[in-house]
């Protein structure tokens, strides 16, 4: 019997979708990774201060957009999920507002594993989506991920 919430490799195909749920970027949110990382740029942490800015309002970290999304793989792939292997080529296109609620697309770029290996690597690409549809981030992880266990 497999565990519950397990995507294994076996199942994976170049070209799927996988459903990363949206989150609300809000200021709880944005205020406690300021914390957590003492990363106070008044840009994210000080409303009038970003009134002033060319964006007019506060902005999400974009590194806590991508840990979020990130954090997100486990609920995917569960206890398939070994490692991150890596995170790349991410680019940010536009700001996240406090307060945004955002959308995730994730697609399987690649898979691949050794011969008689108990595990292999799955390419990613992530795009985050802001409240108005737009592409605000968009990059790519690579993670390790189980073979299903043999049955018994």
């Amino acid at each position: 019997m497999h565990p519950p919430k397990a995507l294994w490799l076996g199942d994976i195909r170049p070209g799927m979708r996988l459903p990363l749920p949206g989150f609300e970027c809000s200021a709880e949110l944005v205020a406690g990774y300021a914390d957590l990382l003492d990363a106070r740029h008044p840009i994210h942490v000080d409303a009038a201060y970003a009134k002033t800015t060319r964006y007019g309002r506060l902005i999400a970290h974009g590194p806590l957009v991508i840990a979020k999304v990130l954090a997100e793989l486990n609920g995917i792939f569960g206890t398939a999920l070994l490692v991150m292997l890596d995170v790349g080529e991410w680019r940010f296109y536009g700001p996240v507002f406090v307060g945004d609620a955002v959308q995730v697309e994730c697609f399987v770029i690649d898979v691949s594993s050794a011969k008689g290996s108990s595990a292999g690597a799955v390419r990613l690409e992530i795009r985050v989506l802001g409240s108005d549809g737009a592409l605000v981030q968009r990059g790519t992880a690579g993670v390790l991920i189980s073979r299903a266990p043999a049955k018994a």
